[in-house]
């Protein structure tokens, strides 16, 4: 397992570090989608089979919901339903935005899809199609029978495969000893001598918070190093790996429950990845770049990084 740590958090932070030297910023959670289920996701067959999704989106789908530009879901917003391949890519096993515990078509399952809870009003807050006449009950029962059957992306396909979805970019956060979160209106600054938090939040779809495997900070100075944070380690010295924390703080909209404490020193030793070489340099006037890194499985190996756009200032 610490071979696998390794390796996975060497990968993301080499990245990670690299992009905020030249001051870029990486996402890449979010709006990520498997390799396409059609050979062409874009096609449109003009003699679906009955019941099936090509049917339901030539007959229902497309008329109301995505079938010219000023439809919402025609591209515009998530989720895209504009071709039949599409729609299949972006309803069936996705997480919702407005419930991201549920997915948008849980196969098998109309009453815990988020698709059918739109369409029916139910404990959501807008009703689909939004601004419109609702569905007939006739046309949502054709999607719940859809559902019912599998989510099929056509008759006698195979059964919709469990995806890994991408996990959610997280928030960083920097607490003093006193447990006060800093730089909220502005850009955090500390003093050496001082103690501080760095918490980050973690959220993924099919890992619950707790089982999260890695998550780690790099504080990356403007020239590219990065801060020393395990000084007896021989390999990757500035990954300061963070620990899950239950009891963390609430975030702008999901718990700090990963933390790693740091005591500024008078003196920072920085780190040069490429030849390894360490240099202490005095902290005071020192700014330095927050990044967070978390993985969700070290099955898929998806991480998902955050470049801190507010830098510790130390004075």
């Amino acid at each position: 397992m610490r071979a696998r740590v390794a390796r996975a958090a060497a990968f993301a932070l080499g990245v990670a570090v690299s992009l905020a030297a030249c001051g870029s910023e990486l996402d890449v959670d979010g709006d990520q989608l498997d390799a396409a289920v059609d050979p062409d996701p874009l096609a449109v067959d003009v003699t679906p089979a009955p019941g099936s999704l090509d049917d339901l989106h030539r007959t229902i789908i497309a008329p109301r919901c995505s079938g010219q530009p000023g439809l919402c879901h025609n591209g515009q917003f998530e989720p895209n339903l504009s071709t039949p391949g599409n729609t299949y890519a972006y309803l069936v096993g996705r997480p919702s935005i407005e419930k991201p515990t549920l997915l948008r078509v849980n196969p098998g399952s109309p009453g815990t899809s988020v698709f059918i809870d739109k369409l029916r009003n139910r404990n959501v807050a807008t009703r689909m199609p939004l601004g419109a006449d609702p569905l007939d009950e006739a046309q949502i029962a054709l999607i719940e029978a859809w559902i019912s059957g599998g989510a099929l992306r056509a008759p006698g396909a195979a059964p919709a495969p469990l995806l890994n979805n991408p996990p959610i970019r997280p928030e960083i956060g920097v607490f003093n000893s006193g447990g006060t979160r800093l730089g909220i209106s502005g850009p955090v600054t500390v003093s050496a001598g001082a103690t501080v938090t760095l918490r980050h939040t973690v959220r993924d779809f099919e890992t619950a918070d707790a089982a999260i495997p890695f998550g780690a900070f790099v504080l990356n100075a403007p020239d590219g190093r990065s801060v020393v944070l395990d000084a007896a380690a021989t390999t990757d010295p500035h990954v300061g790996q963070t620990t899950y924390d239950a009891g963390g703080p609430m975030g702008t909209g999901d718990v700090f429950n990963f933390q790693r404490a740091w005591t500024i020193p008078s003196t920072i030793t920085l780190y040069n990845e490429d030849t390894g070489a360490r240099q202490n340099v005095p902290a005071a006037g020192l700014s330095l770049t927050i990044i967070c890194v978390y993985i969700d499985s070290f099955t898929n190996g998806i991480a998902t990084i955050e470049i801190g756009s507010s830098p510790i200032t130390i004075q």
